[in-house]
């Protein structure tokens, strides 16, 4: 019983592992999939006119 459990469960893993993606369907593609965002400076004690609050 324990060997055949093993078995199906190699079975389900090769079957996920083959059937994830067909290679004919990739697209090559030399535009970047993602979006780029403006750059902030996180740096708030460089700033000017800037008050850091105190602890107490």
């Amino acid at each position: 019983m324990r060997s055949l459990k093993i078995t199906l469960l190699v079975l389900v893993v090769l079957f996920l592992t083959v059937s994830g993606q067909s290679s004919d369907v990739v697209v090559e593609n030399n535009q970047p999939t993602y979006k780029t965002h403006k750059q902030y400076d996180l740096m708030a004690h460089a700033k000017k006119k800037v008050e850091v609050t105190g602890q107490g």
